[in-house]
Order: structure tokens, then sequence, then C-alpha cells
């Protein structure tokens, strides 16, 4: 059986010390006040007794040892269990109930083994580990991208750098596998990572006591700012003519000294506000307290002090808050490093293959030159048949503009897919003439590229029209040691006379225009001078061929004929029969 905690009581305060009685009452007690059950003494000696108790069904072991040497009394307490110790509630509760029950009739208790608080700080030493090691880590990795690989020697100060240097030597020496690799940070004490954290680097501002004055203006007393910054600079030179004269002035007028070339600077780079604080979800202050509290813990369980139970929960707590703050920041930043490296390579991408569509096209010009054809990529295609296509739909919009009985629409097309580009709506009667494309485009050598136009009245299909383009294509010739023409570039819309025509025929046929039997006055609604007073078209009196709304056409009073007129009155024949009476 080995021991797990070992301690010894010195120098009893009794008058009288009856070992067995004593013993036999202390774990009588420890029976009542921890509800043990099968207390028993199992080994009985003038000088060493043993017991076995179980508590909550485990069996544990304790051995009472007393020893009397020069005058001074011992008990030796040994506690023992077959099992692994580390979270045994009732082994903790055991040893301290029985250390508490004795304390008091002794001078002196001294803790001589624990393997229980020992397996307690060899888990929470891991716990120490991580959380130092992750916020090394997350230091180094921030800093290398942000500053670039020699952010330490460049930027750290000279207290931190020479600490490392005596440090790291000796240590790579005695690991010779590790020799030749960069290991800042590993040796550095625990509370120097969060001075890197928070570290701060100046420059010189740029209004100094060196700098010239503002510029006086006449008339206007001199800026205060002008007024300070001189007697600074006196300051500053009667310190340096001291030193000049005697070197050892230095010791008074350091302190001045300080102050003024203090005075000059202002913060270059902040490393938390502009390098850690974005991935952190705590400010600076919560930091640096949580890291504080986690240095003097983790001291605690380096230098190998006791833990009991509720200290190992809080250690382990606090290191573990803290483990899952660095985390969370290194995951943010991890996030956005790949997000980064995405966004890079994507230009990259976009990039090469600008370049590659360069070199596409400095070759084919130079082959188009050679040649005498013209050699288009499918970008340049596109656009020579749109400018063709908006040229033909805008001498038809042309044509027809002056008719206020139509709605004409027109949207450009992309030649990405088939898409509806050209509508033509009768305001009345709603009739409509629209014009679908359907493009193929190729824009490899000696292809054709392809736009059908297809032709729909009230939906229905009436024709289809084709335009095409055939792209140059050219070939090396090699007696001539140049690029000959091997098709011609060739561009065909001679559809769109054929298009236009049946347009319009089919607007004389379908929607024709109405010339004849319109009112003078005006229509009520539009204000456009389209409203029908005729009873031969089989549209209604007082429709409006622009809007179609519905106006008032006037009435002879006598015979009821229409009048060209929004109001009741006599027509011509009836004003003739009356003067005539």
């Amino acid at each position: 059986m080995k021991s797990m905690i070992r301690f010894v009581m010195i120098n009893t305060k009794r008058k009288s010390f009856d070992f067995e009685e004593y013993t036999t009452t202390l774990m009588e007690k420890v029976k009542q006040d921890l509800s043990a059950k099968d207390v028993e003494f199992y080994s009985n000696k003038d000088r060493m007794r043993k017991c076995s108790l179980v508590l909550k069904d485990k069996q544990y072991f304790v051995q009472f040892t007393f020893i009397m040497t020069h005058g001074t009394s011992q008990l030796k307490v040994d506690i023992s269990r077959e099992a692994e110790s580390k979270d045994d509630k009732e082994l903790h509760e055991l040893k301290i109930k029985i250390k508490d029950l004795i304390i008091d009739e002794w001078e002196q208790c001294v803790w001589l083994e624990d393997r229980q608080s020992e397996e307690l700080a060899e888990d929470l030493y891991k716990d120490v580990h991580f959380v130092e090691n992750s916020l090394r880590r997350l230091i180094n990795t921030v800093l290398f991208y942000k500053l670039g690989g020699d952010w330490w020697e460049k930027y750290m100060p000279t207290h931190l750098t020479k600490k490392y240097n005596q440090r790291n030597d000796p240590y790579r020496d005695r690991a010779p596998s590790f020799k030749n690799i960069h290991t800042n940070l590993l040796s550095i004490d625990t509370g120097d990572l969060v001075s890197i954290v928070s570290f701060k680097t100046y420059r010189v501002k740029e209004s100094n006591i060196f700098s010239e004055d503002d510029p006086f203006i006449f008339g206007f007393a001199e800026p205060e700012s002008n007024i300070e910054r001189r007697k600074d600079l006196h300051r500053f030179q009667y310190i340096m003519n001291n030193l000049m004269n005697d070197e050892k002035s230095i010791e008074g007028l350091q302190k001045g000294l300080t102050k003024i070339l203090q005075e000059q600077m202002e913060v270059e780079k902040d490393f938390w506000e502009d390098y850690f604080a974005p991935w952190f979800s705590c400010n600076l202050r919560e930091f640096e307290g949580k890291w504080n509290n986690f240095s003097t813990d983790r001291n605690h369980v380096a230098h190998n002090k006791l833990i009991d139970n509720k200290l190992y929960q809080k250690f382990k707590k606090s290191m573990g808050d803290l483990l899952t703050l660095i985390t969370e920041a290194e995951d943010k930043f991890s996030e956005h490093l790949e997000q980064e490296m995405n966004n890079f390579l994507e230009e990259l991408e976009e990039m090469e293959e600008m370049e590659y569509r360069q070199r596409e096209a400095d070759v084919r010009e130079l082959r188009a030159e050679e040649a005498g054809v013209e050699i288009r990529n499918e970008d340049e295609i596109i656009e020579l048949l749109q400018e063709h296509i908006n040229t033909a739909f805008e001498d038809i919009k042309q044509a027809i503009y002056y008719r206020s009985d139509l709605e004409i629409t027109y949207n450009e097309t992309l030649l990405k897919g088939s898409d509806t580009v050209f509508i033509i709506v009768h305001n009345v009667i709603n009739n409509s003439i629209t014009v679908d494309v359907e493009p193929f485009v190729d824009g490899e050598e000696g292809s054709t590229s392809i736009v059908n136009l297809l032709l729909y009245y009230n939906g229905d299909y009436q024709e289809s029209f084709e335009i095409s383009y055939t792209n140059g294509e050219a070939e090396f010739n090699e007696e001539q040691a140049c690029f000959m023409p091997k098709i011609e570039d060739d561009l065909d819309t001679s559809a769109f006379e054929w298009m236009e025509t049946f347009v319009h025929n089919l607007l004389k046929e379908k929607m024709p225009e109405i010339e004849e039997g319109l009112a003078s006055f005006p229509c009520g609604e539009c204000s456009e001078f389209a409203v029908n007073i005729s009873k031969d078209k089989e549209y209604g009196i007082g429709l409006c061929f622009y809007c179609g709304h519905k106006n008032q056409v006037g009435g002879c009073i006598r015979c009821e004929e229409l009048l060209d007129s929004s109001k009741d009155g006599l027509c011509e024949s009836c004003l003739d029969f009356i003067d005539g009476q």
C-alpha cells in the first residue's frame, strides 16, 4: 500500500498522552462527522496503529505512528487508498477532517506528502502550459503577419530581448534538435507576455520644440503654441549646456531632460488597439486583469504549493475562461487570415486572368495586323452586334415615334441569353408586337456568331430574322514567315431591313394609325388630341386612342347628330335651318 497523504504533528500540548486511546477516540469522531462505516483497527502496536474505514463505498487506510525523540513528540499520519486520488472528494474530506480534529492539540503541523494535491497540480500545470503557449502562439502569429518576421528584433525593448538572449541560448544548447529554430517568446516570463500585447512604439511629433514656428500673421497675436515651444526649447538648451560643460550634472538634470523629450513624442503603434483588440471580446484592462490573476495562480501551481479541491476548481475555471478568451481570438484571427488569403488568391487569379487575356489580345492583334483580318474576342463580338441591334431598333422606333396610339419599349440586350428586347403595344386595343433575341456568340477564330430575332404578334410566333458575324482567322505561312488570312471577318445584318419592313406591314395591317374622325378637342385625361368621334370605326365614341379614356362627346339638341365638341349644341345643318325660318 503506497502512502498518498502524509503529515506529522509535532509536540503535543497534552500533559499526558495515551496513544491507543487518542487514536481510537479520534477515529470515532471521524466516523461520526463523516458518516464513515466499518471503522476497524487491524494492527495495534505500541507506537503504530493501522485502521481502515469506508466512505461512500470506498475503502481508505489510516496509519498512526507515535515517536518520542529527545523530548520531542511526533504523531505521523499516513492516509492511503489503492485507487486514483485526484478527483476523490472523500479522500480530501478525510485528510482535512483528521487534521482539523487534532491540530489545536499540537504545536505544529508539517505536511510531508500529498499525492492528491500533486495530481491536482499536475493537471493544472497542463492548463498553465496551454494558456501560456496559446498566448505566445497568438502573439507570434498576429505580429509575424502584421509586422514581418523581424518584429521581435525591430520593435521589442532591450530589457526583453536581453532577457530572452540570456536564457534562450543555454536552453537550446540542452536540446540540440532545436538549436537551429527560432524560439522567441518561449523563454519570456508569463508577465512579460501581456506587456508585449499592450506595447506601444513612439515617434517624434510633427510639431515639436525643434520644428519651425507657425508663420506670424501681421496684426494678430502670436500663437500660444509658438510661445510654449520656445520655452521648452530654452529649457532643453539650458540642460544641454550644463551637460556639455559638466557630464556629471546628468544626475540632477536627467528627470527634466526626460520629461522634455517625452513631451516631444506621440504613439506610433499601439499593439493592442492596432493588432489585438479586433480579435478579443474584452478590452485591454479586462485582459490584463485576467492575465495578472493567471500569473499569480500559475506561480502557485508551478512552485509546488498545496492545492485543495476548492482552489483546484477556482484555478480550473479561471484558466479555462482565459484559455477560451485567447482561443476565440485565435479562431477569429485565423478566419480573418483565411479570408485575407482567399482575397489575395482571388486577386492573384484575376490578375493572372487579365494578364492571360492581355497576352491573348496581343497575339491576336499581331496575327490580325499581319494577316489583314479582324479577329475579335467574345466581348468585342457582343459589343459589335449590340451596336447594330441598337441601331436597327432605334430606326424602327423613330419611324413610328409620332404615333400617339402606340407605347414603344426597347431594352438593350446583353446577348448572354434569350431575352425580350422590343415591345410595341396599342394603347386602346392592347394588341402587341414583341421581338425576342436568341444569341449564340463564339469568340474562337473563324467561328460564326448568330443572333436570331424572333417576332411575335399577340404572343403568336410570326417570323424570325438572323444576323451573323464570322470572326476572322489567320494562319502562319512558313514560306513568307508571317501570318496570312485564312477566313475573312464578315458581318451580315441584312435581315434588319426585312425585319423593319415586316414590322411596318404588321402595324399597317393589325394596328393601323387612325388619321380621320378625331375630335378637335383634347382628351380630358391625357390632353392628347386623339378622341374618336367617328361612327365608322370599331372603337367607341369618345375613346382616346392614346390613353383609352372615355370622353364625353356632345350631340345636336335638335337632330342628335354628333358634334366635334365635348358639350351638347346645334349642328351646322340645324343652325342653317333655324336661320332660314
